[in-house]
């Protein structure tokens, strides 16, 4: 299996109360199923405080339209068995955006050989 991230984008559309159960439920559910067919979700929610450190992007002015909220770090046998994990995800019908990609932990340097 190889590591993949789904990256979500909130759009412009704003949920109501019982819109918001139903995708926490729906959401659940699709979770239990990937988690039970081994593909070892790790969700992580993001705050929507944010800074960008820089000169033309110090304000905290938002860059993206739709800026992401949430990453889902799984695993998958590729891309494109991903992308249909992430196509199914029930977030597709409450206004958001995905978007997978592969990932991988850094790389370790070389150790320095000794010197004489």
């Amino acid at each position: 299996m190889n590591q993949f991230v789904i990256l979500f984008r909130q759009g412009p559309l704003l949920l109501t109360e019982a819109d918001l159960a139903r995708r926490q439920q729906e959401v659940s559910a699709w979770a239990r199923a990937q988690n039970a067919a081994g593909h070892k979700l790790e969700p992580r929610i993001l705050a929507p405080d944010v800074i960008r450190p820089g000169t033309e992007n110090s304000n905290g002015v938002g860059k993206d339209a739709w800026p992401i909220t949430a990453l889902l770090f799984l695993e998958a046998t590729d891309l494109a068995a991903a992308g249909k994990l992430a196509e199914s995800h029930p977030a597709n019908h409450f206004g958001v955006s995905v978007e997978v990609r592969p990932w991988a932990p850094p790389a370790v340097p070389a150790a320095a050989p000794p010197t004489p």
